[in-house]
């Protein structure tokens, strides 16, 4: 039992090698140095006697050995967080716990709660960000939103809203642009999540558009509203995230065209679990929330 005491720290460095895909991946997950993790994995395997990873070009791949290991500690490892969770919330089955991307939670979420506590103010919200669309799991989590176009079925999905792109940027930007051209010349503000923002919308309108060397990528969609409001040029937005800023006028939308999608985000959660509460009062708010 001691040995195993001082082994899972190893293993739970080792079970996020595994998840994440790599030592620096992992080392991210797990707000370490890559040096740590590889100093865990090596106690691992001096302790076992076996090696769990071989280098593969710059980074590092499971042995066959570790490979089965990886896959018995994955099913372990969300086997004891799952106990957990529900242990937590059996003491405090009040909880909800929302994991999302930042640009969803600053820009939508966040704005939209007090609605949500207005009426329902004995239940407690929890929000996790992260940073990959693909790190949106239900795991310990009670809701993620997912975009895509509601096809799942593995899952219960309520929709939140269509995507619908369009440019945005401060009144004092927006008084150069005449029309949707206009905006070939401008500096444009692009997030890393959603590279394709732009070439969408110009493709709706019709337009060609021209590589640029005054192009600006940032994090994510709620940095580009940020950059756009302070004049740094035009950003690509969901108009969902605008609403706030547009009504303000803050934000203005320099020319008219919306590009729509077959895509939407989605509040995604376990449909064993779907219709308890508080699951289902937030599900049911989040019905009414425009």
């Amino acid at each position: 039992m001691h040995k195993l005491r001082n082994l899972l720290g190893p293993l739970r460095v080792f079970d996020a090698v595994h998840r994440a895909g790599g030592i620096s991946r992992a080392a991210d997950l797990l707000h370490i140095t890559p040096g740590a993790v590889s100093q865990q994995i090596k106690l691992l395997e001096a302790t076992m006697g076996i090696a769990l990873l071989r280098k593969s070009g710059r980074e590092v791949e499971l042995t066959e050995a570790g490979g089965r290991l990886a896959v018995r500690l994955a099913d372990l490892f969300d086997r004891i967080e799952a106990a957990i969770g529900e242990a937590v919330e059996a003491a405090n089955p009040r909880r909800l716990r929302l994991k999302v991307l930042p640009s969803f939670a600053i820009k939508w979420l966040v704005p939209r709660l007090a609605g949500f506590y207005a009426v329902h103010s004995d239940i407690d919200v929890e929000i996790a960000t992260v940073a990959r669309p693909e790190d949106l799991h239900l795991d310990n989590a009670d809701f993620v939103v997912r975009h895509g176009t509601g096809e799942w079925t593995d899952v219960q999905f309520d929709h939140l809203f269509d995507e619908a792109f369009v440019p945005v940027c401060s009144p004092v930007q927006a008084a150069t642009i005449r029309e949707p051209r206009d905006l070939l010349q401008a500096k444009l503000l692009h997030s890393m999540l959603r590279p394709e923002g732009w070439p969408t919308w110009f493709e709706s309108a019709g337009i060609a558009p021209a590589s640029s060397d005054r192009n600006v990528v940032l994090a994510n969609a709620a940095l580009c509203l940020q950059a756009a409001a302070d004049g740094l040029g035009v950003a690509i937005a969901q108009l969902a995230y605008a609403r706030d800023e547009l009504s303000s006028g803050r934000l203005v939308r320099p020319v008219d065209h919306v590009a729509r999608t077959e895509f939407g985000y989605y509040l995604i959660c376990d449909p064993l679990r779907a219709q308890r509460e508080p699951l289902k009062s937030f599900r049911e708010w989040v019905r009414t929330v425009v």
